[in-house]
């Protein structure tokens, strides 16, 4: 929890596996004696030049941090001159861009992307295969093998469903959090919450006061909210139901081991056993600032600041906007999302999970990138993902790592893991985009009670039936050779 005076306060409470990154200090990274094949990148007197595009900061300052990070790559490598180039930060317009960009061969050489944007243009031939690299030494982790220096679990997520191929590089993971006004918490003698029933009740109350409890983004899919809350909610009802479809035990399903569980019925969400999870988000709605369905994360956030709500959602990639606004007249804490209880249904586990661990702030080489740009690239990223880098990205961008044996920093404590890690992910928008999109679309219509959840999930079971079908298909995916599991 942060207060804008004492600052976190710990509670003791562990990382699971998604963030092992904080088990042990960092360390400097050793750089004079390299003798891996991209460490040679830029030693030469040849120069390089190459393009490095990030998405526009929200915050000015943040294009000083990046530039410190170019200056000291710089001083390493100093024939490699790199420019810093900036994308449209609007989910949408960053992606018409990166799109054309790739298929016009006009991209940067190293460009920021989404890991599930990854996949769909490594499938299409415009992304360098990174997947040999990430066999080879990283020069700026000691001569560590690249591929060992991530948590498991992120790796495991930047890797082509299809082909199992790596295409990107990770450099921050996520934590969801509830952000709360300790002063209106305080004003109405209310204590964090932990259950559900206790989440409610507090709303109740904030309501009864006068005061707006929560600010709730819907109008798109990118907005998340409706997919955290759905995916948190369906882990802990459902999830236990499909854990033998986790061939690989890995604890998490992935594409072929959800094809598998739908193709054998395993997971319907017409079965009240996947859908029970919309009629308690339903009720909670009357908590939520009006307008919910048409509200952007930027918007929620903003009417969070300003106070005229008490609680929003966010990762931990919106702290340092709600921690340095000038607009915020308030102290501020987190708190993870309260779990269900067998007040709300019956199949609760009564635990915490979490959404965090995936892959974020990913940045990848478009596939015309080739020969000393292509090498120099790739070292590029290589000390992106150097502890030296994760330490001023944690410490000035307030971003948590993906690498292994890297301190957390201590503004970043409340966003620790404080539950099991998701197994079921498949509202994602990897697995199926318009699963993902419909989630959001056809949620909007039963949330404002224009369809019944018979409808609602009759539509989303026929998305996901018929792209996993799809995929099936397309991998050669059968219940023989357990869905691509069996060679």
């Amino acid at each position: 929890m942060f207060n804008e005076k004492k600052g976190f306060v710990s509670k003791g409470l562990t990382l699971t596996m998604a963030l092992s990154v904080v088990l042990a200090a960092c360390g400097t990274a050793k750089t004079e004696d390299n003798k891996s094949d991209s460490g040679a990148a830029g030693s030469g007197d040849k120069t390089v030049n190459l393009t490095f595009a990030v998405e526009t900061p929200k915050q000015e300052e943040i294009k000083a941090v990046w530039q410190e990070i170019v200056d000291g790559y710089a001083k390493k490598k100093p024939n490699v001159k790199i420019k810093l180039d900036y994308t449209p930060n609007d989910g949408d317009a960053f992606r018409t861009w990166l799109t054309t960009g790739l298929i016009g061969g006009t991209a940067p050489e190293i460009v920021p992307s989404r890991y599930t944007w990854t996949h769909e243009d490594l499938n299409k031939d415009l992304l360098v295969d990174l997947t040999s690299e990430y066999d080879k030494p990283n020069p700026y982790t000691d001569n560590k093998v690249w591929k060992d220096t991530f948590t498991p679990t992120i790796l495991n997520e930047m890797k082509n469903p299809i082909s199992g191929k790596l295409s990107g590089v990770a450099l921050q993971t996520l934590a969801i959090r509830v952000f709360y006004n300790q002063d209106l918490f305080k004003k109405n003698n209310l204590e964090i919450p932990k259950t559900w029933t206790e989440f409610i009740d507090v709303q109740k109350k904030l309501k009864a006061a006068g005061v707006t409890p929560f600010a709730f983004a819907n109008s798109k899919p990118g907005d998340n909210h409706l997919l955290w809350v759905v995916n948190l909610m369906t882990n802990q009802l459902s999830a236990e139901k499909v854990k033998s479809f986790d061939w690989n035990a890995n604890r998490q399903l992935e594409l072929n081991e959800i094809a598998g569980a739908v193709d054998q019925g395993a997971i319907n969400l017409e079965s009240a056993d996947w859908n029970a999870m919309m009629p308690i988000i339903k009720d909670w709605s009357q908590y939520w600032a009006k307008g919910y369905n048409g509200m952007n994360g930027d918007t929620a956030k903003e009417m969070f600041i300003r106070g005229d709500v008490a609680m929003v959602m966010a990762g931990n990639f919106e702290l340092k906007t709600i921690q340095d606004s000038k607009a915020r007249k308030f102290e501020y804490g987190t708190f993870a999302l309260p779990y269900l209880t067998k007040n709300e249904n019956p199949n609760a586990a009564e635990k915490f999970y979490e959404l965090g661990g995936y892959p974020d702030m990913v940045f990848t080489i478009p596939k015309k990138v080739t020969g000393d740009k292509l090498e120099a690239s790739v070292d590029f990223l290589k000390y992106l993902s150097s502890p030296e880098v994760a330490t001023i990205m944690g410490n000035k961008m307030y971003t948590a790592t993906t690498l292994v044996n890297v301190n957390l920093p201590d503004h970043l404590k409340g966003f620790q893991f404080v539950g099991d890690r998701i197994l079921v992910n498949f509202y994602a928008a990897h697995i199926s985009k318009k699963l993902n999109e419909d989630l959001v679309r056809i949620g909007q219509l039963y949330l404002e009670n224009s369809v019944t959840i018979d409808k609602f999930t009759t539509e989303m079971q026929n998305t996901l039936k018929k792209d996993m079908a799809d995929q099936m298909k397309a991998n050669d995916w059968t219940k023989d050779n357990q869905y691509g599991s069996k060679k």
